[in-house]
């Protein structure tokens, strides 16, 4: 996983703008001097409750996985992974996860060991959802959307065969997968983000767990911002490049990488935006220390949330990284939350 000093880098406007932020810091005599800054936070719980999620330990995924089309005649990413679940019950809940790498790296492929621990802990399947990067889709934003949504109502389609109750799907993801579980858990009467691929379903779901994901495209470059006069990340973050996932040019402004991007986007693409009354229950990750994805956007997401009167619990490690393995999270714990009335 990527940590805060390696990895992908900023474009070399973005690293001036946030060696200028830095400078400010310094000229002001403290953190802050050139805006707000959050109090860290060890953890937390969101409205309570949980997903009614059927659980039933004991059983063991297959080391190897099915691999499915979910696109007829699409391309190899358009292909999703079957772990199944042996051991338990049939039909199980199955979770769904999708893989980070800023909209532009990475497979299905690139599954977190958490997932797996989350899986058989609950006597899950799991499935590894591949997706057409940004850049290589049939449309624009908000394609990679409508293509992972597609994804969804093929499982459910193909519920039978994959031996997987399609009232029991939960989402989950880390980083840009984060982000995607969150639309497809929160955008589902959002008619324009659909498609009309695999009709017959809908792309609702029930319940997601997200890992350091990005959640408001409004607030974003402020806690960046915030996170890097912390000193916890040198001078320079590593940002999901929000520009390629919406098309946006490259900004002129280098004190507002998303200048170019159109207002509306920004909005759409926002999970924050479509947080409403009877959304799933969601459980929310995050670290302090994480140079990728500002850890407010946590904090962000669980307002929405709370506003929205939508069942969430969040956890923030005080010091945890853009990588799973360093958050105080368990398989129990998300298990406890996903199992709770």
């Amino acid at each position: 996983m990527p940590q805060c000093e390696s990895g992908r880098r900023f474009p070399g406007w973005l690293r001036v703008t946030l060696m200028l932020a830095m400078l400010c810091s310094a000229a002001a005599g403290a953190i802050g001097g050139c805006g707000g800054g959050g109090d860290a936070v060890g953890g937390g719980n969101g409205s309570g409750g949980g997903a009614g999620i059927d659980i039933e330990p004991g059983g063991t995924l297959e080391a190897e996985p099915e691999t499915f089309s979910y696109v007829e005649g699409g391309t190899d990413r358009q292909a999703l992974d079957l772990y199944r679940i042996n051991g338990v019950s049939s039909p199980r809940p199955v979770l769904v996860w999708f893989h980070g790498g800023g909209w532009v790296i990475n497979s299905k492929e690139n599954v977190e060991g958490i997932a797996f621990d989350i899986a058989e802990a609950g006597g899950f399947s799991l499935i590894s959802v591949g997706y057409r990067l940004a850049g290589q889709g049939a449309e624009d934003w908000p394609g990679i959307v409508r293509e992972v949504k597609s994804a969804i109502r093929w499982i459910k389609l193909n519920a039978g065969t994959l031996g997987i109750d399609p009232d029991a799907i939960i989402v989950t993801g880390e980083s840009a997968g984060a982000h995607l579980a969150a639309m497809i858990a929160l955008s589902a009467g959002a008619d324009d983000l659909e498609g009309t691929v695999n009709p017959g379903a809908t792309s609702d779901v029930a319940a997601a767990v997200l890992f350091y994901g990005p959640y408001d495209f409004n607030t974003i470059v402020d806690e960046a911002l915030d996170v890097l006069l912390t000193g916890k990340c040198g001078i320079e973050l590593n940002p999901l490049p929000v520009w390629a996932l919406l098309g946006c040019p490259i900004p002129q402004d280098v004190f507002d990488p998303l200048s170019e991007c159109n207002q509306s986007d920004l909005d759409e693409a926002s999970p924050v935006t479509h947080a409403g009354p009877g959304d799933p229950p969601v459980f929310i990750a995050a670290g302090t220390d994480d140079c990728f994805v500002p850890w407010m956007q946590a904090l962000d997401l669980e307002d929405a949330l709370n506003a929205a009167g939508v069942t969430n619990e969040v956890s923030i490690t005080e010091g945890g990284e853009h990588d799973a393995d360093t958050l105080d999270v368990t398989a129990a714990q998300v298990i406890g939350f996903l199992g709770g009335e």
